[in-house]
Order: C-alpha cells, then structure tokens, then sequence
C-alpha cells in the first residue's frame, strides 16, 4: 500500500513528527545537503551564467537510494526541510534527484515550531518550493566559491600552503585585527577621580563622588593637581546640600530572542559559544522526549532576524503571567516589538512552543546545557509579554567651597526599584540595588550642611576597547549588516578552526597568522574585504530572495569588479619591466650550481631560471612570486655579481633586494641548524640499531588510513641518515614505537636515555601526558550528550569516538601530536561552557 512521504534534514526532527502525523506517512531524513558543489573542484560555469555544477555528496548515496526507492513507491511527496535559504535549497535540491522516481508534484511543507497544531496546519497548507529563496541561496553558495576558490591561491603564493579566504569570514577576521591593533596602539592617559564621606548631624552618612568644578566637566592628569585639589576641598568651607532631584525612569520589556541576541545572550550569561548555543537550539527545536508526552519541539526555530510573535502565542503568554504573576504584570495591551530593516516578518521570534511547559517542569528530561539554554529562551519570552520595570533614582548634588576659591560639587545617587515588572523573570541589566543609600538621601534636605569624614582621590588610566568575545562580534556583525542568522556561529567556528584566531578567556585574540592574512587580503583586495562592500552584497542576497532581483544578474555585476580588482591583485609585487629586464640580464651571467635532489623533487636553479627568462621574452611579465624567487636566486650567487648593489639602486629594487638576501640568509642558517652534527649521527646509528630486533607489526587499516610501523620507521631512519634532524614531533612517534616493541629491544634502557623516556618502576614506559592534556580530558569525560555523526565527503566525523581514540592513546601512554592537542581543544571548546573551563 503506498504511503505519503515525508523527508526531513535529520532522523531527531523525522521521529518527533513521526508522532504527531501518526499512521499513512513515511518519513525520512536526508541528512542534510544531499548535492553541493564538487569539493575539490570549482563547480562553477562562469560563461554559462555562473551556472553551478552540483555533484552527489557520497555520504548520500545509500540515502539517495533509499529515498528514490520510497518516492517511487509514494502517492505524495512532502518537502519537510526548515524553513530558510538553505532548507529552501535542499528542498529543491532533492525534487531535482527524485523526479526521475516521483512523477506526481512535490509539496513544500514549512513550519516554525514543531507542534501537532504546527504539523497539522503546515500540511493543510502546502506549497511549492519556493525559488526565490533557491536563488537566494545558490548566489550565496557561487559567490562563496568565487571568491574561495580564486582568492585562496593568492595566499598560498605569499603566506603558507593550504590556508584560505572566505567572502564573509575575511572580513569578520578584519574586524578582530582592527580591532587587536586599536589596543596594541593605545596610549594610556592618566586621570584622578575623587570621593567623600560625608556625615549629618542626625548620624547618617553617605558616599558622593566629585562630579563638577566650577560647574564643569572636570578632567585633573597628575598627582600635584590632584593632591592640590584633594586639599583644597578639606580645607574648603564645607558641605552644603545644593540640590535633591527624584526621577522615575521606566524600561520596557525586552524583546524575544532572534538568532544573534540569542547568541550574545547565551556567550555572555552561559557562556555558551555561538556554535554550541546553536548546536542545543537545534536539540530543543527539533524534540526531545518528555515522558509521557513523548517527543516534543521545545522551541520555534532558531534561525531568524525576526521579533515577531503569533498572536495565539502572545495570548497564552499573557494568561500565563496573569496567572502566575497577577494581573499587574500584565501590560493593558500586548507587547508588540518592531524587527529591524530587512528581517523575513513570515517567521517568528524565539520562543517556547509551549509556556505552560517551564522549565522546572521539563527539567528532569533535559541535559544541563539543555536546561539552561531552555531557560533562557523561557524567560526571555515571558519577559516581554510582561509590564514595564519602574524605578526610582535619587540624585543629591552637595557644593563645597574648596581653600583655592573653586566651588566642587559632588553627587551621590542611588536607585530603587518601585515595581519589577518583566525583571521578576528575566534582566540582562544587572544594576545593583541601594536601598538604604536611597533612605539616607531621602532624609536630606537642601541647604542642610554635612560634615566631611574622609576624602579620597584614587589614580585611574584610561582603557583601550575592549577585546570582542563572541557575543559582542556577533553584535558589530550584525550592525553592519554582514552575515546572517545562519551564518554567525560558522563564521566565528571558521576563523578559530583556519587557526587566524585564538580564544583567551573568552576573548578572540587574532593569531600571527590572523594579522599575516588579514593585512595581505585588505592590502591586494581592499575594496572587496570592505566590511561596507559585505554588507552590500547581503543586502542584494535579501533582494533575490524577495524577488526583487535575478541572482544571475547580481553575479554579473559583481563578477565584472571582482575580476579587475583579482587582476590588479595578481599584479601586486610584480617588478617594472624595465627592474626584470635589468635582473635577468645580470643573472644570466651566472654559473649555477649542478641541480639538488631533495625527496622526490629535484631542484635546479639553472632550469627554473631559463623557464622565466624564456617566459618573459614571450609575454615581458613576471609575477611577484617569480620576482621574489628572482631575488633570493640573486642573493644566493651574489659573489658573482659583483654590479647586483649599484644595478638595484639605481634600478629602485634595493630595499626589496635587501629583505630576499635577509630570507635567503635565514634559510641557510635554518637549513644548517636542520643538519645532524656528527654526535646526532653517531645518536641516530644508535638510536636505530636498538630496533634490529623488533619484528614489526603488520600494516593496518583504519578509516580508510593505512598503518604501516615498519615502513614510517624505515622513512625516518633513511632521513636521518640523508643529512636532515628528525623533528620533536617524530622523536615523539620513536619514543611511542620504543614503548609499543620494549620487548623486543634488548638495550631498552639505554634506548630509553637517548630518548628521553622516563621509566616507571615496575620497567613500562611512562610518557606522561601534559596538565593541559590531563585537563581537557577530564573536562570532556563529563559530556553526556555528543552531537550525532556527521558526514562530509568519504568520511564521517564522530566526535565520541574520536575522544575515546585519543583518551585511549593517554591511557596508553602515548603523547599527543601537535596537530592531536588542537583538536582536543577543538573539541573542549564545542562542549563546554565558559563557567566550566
């Protein structure tokens, strides 16, 4: 009997609806984008209106068969993914793979909130897939690539291989740099701050600070103005009571989360990073078991820029407070909120799905990290259905007629709150209470004199800004209109994943290679890592997906800049023709040195000279790569060139001449200290020797890795007997094989000695892990819920399993690599929140 399909992203999202449609449906996950572009090509026809190349992901091949065996056999197919670009795409995505199987038309089903009212209504209402947002998401898709794809190799002639750019990451890196080199460059600027306790003659007493002089702003900078102001004021005429002012000061009720001030909210309070918050979010909207309910979505979706709230919502939310709260938390009419320029108004703000369903209710069935996130979202809600928060400041101005003719005046303030309002459930202003300092300015009365108890002057320095933290970057991203919802935590994972960032405490700190790659991308791209230019083109994405513009024709417009500005980048560092003609007609005069074989490569200065010299005779250009290996060519044979100084003065290349012999100069004297002296061979033979005996394991698989011991064994030793030092990173793989085959070593201990290997007592090998390793292990032995497997192209990545390998290897006594360790930290920051670092 045929049923109707259903396919969903994720087998968590596929079961909770699975109990709300009940019997007739099937419902599958993709898992998912099931195509993309290819991943170790371009994928993109430029010529062919940016027309993207969409390949199959592999880990979606056994999903895709059994997603064309179910369509074949269904009489509907629902389209179920989440309700935004990228679900909008993977929608269309999978109606382009199935319809070869499925002859009938596909229905888009969206929903905010996973509810049986929801799911009910959402298939009472279905769609088709809406292109606009396809077009929407493709434009973002092919731009990424563009700009990935073409910019990268730029970085890769002049920073370090392997590393790259990204349209939207680059410029939240920019921001963080900027912001790095404001603080490096901050000159402190000393100022003096002054307070007094004063007393009454009814025995109160009171603190106020100095707030004018002469009835000005007052700025004093050293310690002789400030001692002299410190005694003109005790020596004064006294204090007197100028002025007492009461002002009532109401806030409104925030409104309901969206997906960035949910972000901020959760860094700053939980301390949650931007990728786990909405790691959680996902959790709660998708469902989680809650006894005898079953499987309920906690929560609307978490991807949106919009405060909006359904007016069913927004009732239950105000019979809930006056409920639970009484009717003077209810505002007269409902809390409406305005969502910023741009926002999609179709999807709601934040929210519980159910109000009645608190947090303490549903505690005993979430995870700590679950809970708390929960919470959060609750509170926010309810808070802004609630009325306004009243408070009441007391301000007292008292004069003092200062020795020196000055007139000071100080102020002391304090704040008391009338009535909560929406702070009863939730306050992201923490401003202390000062009740009693309001009860003793309330007995004031002007004119009354006051007698001075203590006077106080304390030196300040002025702080440079603030580090961002990811809440306050995810702020200045989204004030300057870079990015999305969807796109912040990947944003702020990508650049601390490509190592250009570091966190410290909280703090993103840009990384030596952060600084390197930031100042060469605005110095060769500056118009397209402009944060205004970003901004730009997020701005023409919400046009396509409103319909307003064809995304072809904004990638045409911005193809025709970014080509020239690509151009004008690739030209950056090249010589004048005139510097190259000059260069190559000295070297051409050199004899070179017989070519270098090193590894598999053979190096020949001669050959790669003439392949230039040959290149530019035909087209009279040489890149700024080619020009820099030039130079180092130069400085390398510069005792046979003897004209190379006076030929680059006068040529204008001096300065550039001067750092490549610096670098070539480094070079060798790296290349000299990577050469074994002839006590390191005499090590080494012995070293080696020790293993003669050791019957090696055989070769293993594992992950579609091969593991051969003998034959990496081999590989080292063969370096170490060609002229180059082994690393501390395999000095640390001979010290594991030295562990692994001890048995097998008849002279262990002196092995052990020319290893570095502490010996326990009862003779097995101690490598002992690091209190850094120790820590992060102990930190991740307390996860209770990893995220499920994942996979990407031919691999899966599971974050379980792949602790338990490297908790494993600890156990063993085997250390940790270097690339290992960033993983492990990696994976501690994904998992834990600031509190519990």
């Amino acid at each position: 009997m045929a049923e109707k399909l259903v396919i969903v992203e994720s087998p968590t999202k596929a079961r909770t609806i699975s109990k709300m449609l009940g019997g007739g449906y099937t419902i599958m996950a993709s898992m998912g984008h099931v195509r993309d572009l290819p991943e170790h090509a371009f994928g993109v026809d430029i010529k062919q209106k940016f027309n993207p190349l969409y390949t199959e992901n592999p880990r979606s091949k056994k999903i895709l068969k059994e997603l064309r065996a179910a369509a074949k056999n269904a009489d509907a197919v629902f389209l179920a993914p989440d309700p935004d670009r990228e679900g909008e795409a993977i929608a269309w995505h999978l109606s382009e793979l199935l319809k070869s199987s499925y002859k009938g038309e596909f229905k888009r089903v969206t929903f905010h909130e996973i509810t049986k009212s929801a799911i009910n209504k959402a298939f009472e209402h279905t769609s088709q897939v809406d292109m606009d947002l396809v077009d929407a998401q493709q434009a973002r898709r092919v731009l990424d690539r563009i700009v990935g794809y073409m910019v990268s190799p730029l970085l890769w002639s002049q920073i370090a291989k392997g590393i790259s750019a990204g349209r939207v990451q680059s410029v939240a890196l920019r921001l963080i740099v900027e912001r790095e080199r404001e603080i490096l460059g901050f000159k402190p600027e000393e100022y003096w701050n002054f307070s007094v306790i004063l007393k009454t003659d009814t025995g109160d007493s009171f603190e106020a600070n100095l707030f004018k002089i002469n009835r000005e702003a007052f700025k004093i900078s050293n310690e002789t103005d400030a001692i002299a102001a410190l005694n003109a004021i005790r020596d004064g005429k006294g204090f007197e009571v100028a002025a007492i002012n009461y002002n009532e000061r109401k806030r409104n009720a925030p409104p309901p989360f969206t997906t960035s001030t949910l972000q901020q909210a959760a860094n700053n309070t939980l301390g949650f990073s931007a990728t786990n918050s909405m790691r959680i979010a996902q959790q709660l909207y998708e469902g989680l078991g809650l006894g005898s309910k079953g499987q309920v979505g906690l929560i609307t979706y978490m991807r949106t820029d919009s405060v909006n709230v359904s007016r069913e919502a927004q009732e239950h939310c105000r019979s809930f407070i006056g409920t639970n709260y009484g009717q003077e938390y209810v505002p007269a009419k409902p809390n409406f909120f305005k969502s910023k320029s741009g926002a999609q108004e179709a999807h709601e703000a934040i929210r519980p799905t159910d109000v009645n369903l608190t947090p303490e209710s549903v505690e005993q069935y979430l995870d700590k990290n679950q809970f708390r996130l929960y919470t959060l979202i609750w509170r926010r809600f309810v808070a802004s259905q609630m009325s306004q928060n009243i408070q009441r400041q007391t301000a007292v101005d008292i004069d003092n007629c200062g020795a020196d003719g000055k007139k000071y005046t100080f102020r002391a303030n304090a704040m008391i709150t009338i009535f909560p309002g929406f702070v009863k459930v939730y306050d992201d202003v923490k401003k202390k209470e000062s009740g009693d300092v309001a009860e003793v300015l309330g007995r004031l009365k002007e004119k009354q004199t006051c007698e001075l108890a203590e006077a106080l002057k304390e030196q300040k320095f002025t702080e440079p800004p603030p580090r961002f933290n990811e809440a306050s970057l995810i702020k200045e991203l989204e004030a300057n209109g870079i990015g999305r919802p969807s796109t912040y935590a990947t944003i702020l994972r990508t650049i601390q994943a490509r190592e250009y960032v570091s966190k410290d405490k909280g703090k993103l700190i840009p990384s030596e290679l952060g600084f390197k790659v930031n100042d060469f991308l605005v110095g060769i791209l500056p118009d397209l890592f402009q944060v205004d230019f970003t901004s730009k083109m997020e701005a023409k994405l919400d046009d396509i997906e409103a319909g307003d513009l064809q995304w072809t024709a904004m990638m045409e417009e911005f193809y025709s800049k970014f080509a020239h500005w690509l151009k004008q980048a690739k030209e950056v560092g090249a010589p004048e023709t005139g510097n190259a003609t000059d260069l190559l007609a000295l070297l051409d005069q050199v004899k070179w040195e017989p070519g270098e074989k090193r590894g598999r490569k053979v190096y020949d200065d001669n050959k790669f000279f003439t392949s230039i010299k040959e290149k530019f005779t035909e087209d009279k250009k040489i890149s700024a790569k080619q020009w820099q290996a030039l130079l180092k060519l130069a400085a390398k044979y510069k005792s046979q060139l003897p004209e190379l100084k006076t030929a680059a003065e006068n040529s204008g290349f001096a300065e550039e001449m001067k750092h490549a012999a610096a670098s070539y100069e480094k070079a060798e004297e790296d290349k000299l200290n990577n050469t074994p002296s002839e006590d390191d061979v005499s090590k080494y033979k012995t070293i080696f020797s020790a293993f003669n005996q050791v019957k090696w394991e055989p070769a293993q698989k594992s992950k579609g890795r091969s593991y051969d011991d003998e034959k990496f064994f081999k590989s080292l030793e063969k370096q170490a007997f060609s002229g180059k030092m082994l690393s501390d990173k395999q000095l640390a793989v001979m010290k594991r094989f030295a562990a692994k085959y001890k048995e097998s070593i008849p002279d262990f201990e002196q092995l052990c000695g020319l290893l570095d290997i502490d010996q326990s007592a009862d003779g097995g090998v101690a490598v002992q892990a690091s209190e850094e390793v120790l820590a992060l292990m102990e930190t991740l032995n307390k996860v209770t819920t990893w995220a499920e497997p994942v996979g990407k192209g031919k691999r899966t990545y599971d974050d379980k399993a792949f602790f338990e390998s490297l908790s494993k290897q600890v156990q063993q006594g085997r250390t940790l690599s270097p690339k290992q360790l960033f993983a492990l930290k990696k994976l501690a920051g994904k998992y834990t929140p600031k509190d519990e670092e």
